[in-house]
């Protein structure tokens, strides 16, 4: 979060304080392979915003957050519904990880593992980026036109569906790499994985599931440099880039990245 102080000078901190953020981070301050730096205030990532408190609301709306993207399957949405702070919000990109089912169907035949749980994650990420093109399509084209105020993006936990939607824009700002992938791990830092082991494994309870060991679910409750560089990895390997993947894909042209470095990077 960029906070002003009276001289006029940015303090910033990448961590927007709030009572019932998940995982609530500004992407700003990262440096484009150019020496820009993306703005702080405009792009804010997280988990679902059910825990909200009437401050928070407070706090975003002061944020000038006018677009709100929820990237969360129906029955999330209804399970832990968002707390709405007077922003547009669209929440019908509908997008689900494909190997979670295949986790279900081996955990209940009894042959889950932990290394086969974290195969079945990473290769989620590595075989999605087709499934995705058209939500993130959507999401792009939204972010772009968003050009008055910021824009917030989210799924459950903000790491996943949200990794990778931050690795696009990050990656449509030249952003290298290596940037994108730290900006990924910071969810180790940031979200409470504990909490969200706790409450899988309540899943199981309640799907009368008698026996499972806790570094089967692991995985799928943090994040692991394998995953977002299995999703990068895939998009190079059958688009050659994530520029190429922008806009062969996603119909995101030259121009509209130029719109956007020019919208989201400091002269």
């Amino acid at each position: 979060m960029a906070l002003q102080d009276d001289s006029g000078v940015l303090n910033s901190s990448r961590v927007v304080p709030l009572d019932g953020g998940i995982n609530f981070r500004d992407l700003g301050g990262y440096v484009s392979r150019d020496g820009r730096h993306v703005k702080w205030g405009k792009l804010f990532r997280c988990g679902h915003l059910a825990e909200l408190s009437d401050e928070d609301l407070v706090s975003l709306r002061a944020l000038g957050i006018h677009r709100v993207h929820d990237f969360r399957r129906e029955e999330e949405q209804r399970r832990m519904p968002s707390r709405e702070f007077s922003a547009q919000t669209t929440a019908d990109y509908q997008i689900s990880i494909g190997s979670m089912s295949r986790f279900w169907d081996i955990l209940l035949a009894g042959k889950l593992t932990a290394l086969s749980s974290h195969e079945l994650v990473v290769n989620s990420y590595r075989d999605c980026i087709e499934e995705v093109i058209p939500a993130y399509t959507r999401f792009m084209r939204g972010i772009v036109d968003n050009d008055r105020g910021g824009s917030l993006f989210h799924c459950a936990a903000g790491k996943d569906r949200t990794g990778m939607a931050a690795a696009l824009i990050l990656g449509a700002l030249d952003v290298p790499r290596e940037t994108i992938v730290e900006d990924y791990l910071l969810t180790l830092e940031h979200f409470d994985s504990e909490n969200l082991l706790r409450l899988v494994e309540q899943h199981l309870r309640d799907a009368d599931v008698e026996h499972w060991q806790r570094d089967w679910l692991t995985p799928y409750c943090s994040v692991h440099r394998e995953n977002i560089e299995a999703f990068l990895d895939a998009l190079d390997r059958h688009y050659g880039s994530i520029g190429n993947y922008l806009q062969s894909a996603l119909g995101f042209s030259a121009d509209d990245c130029a719109s956007m470095r020019a919208q989201f990077l400091t002269d």
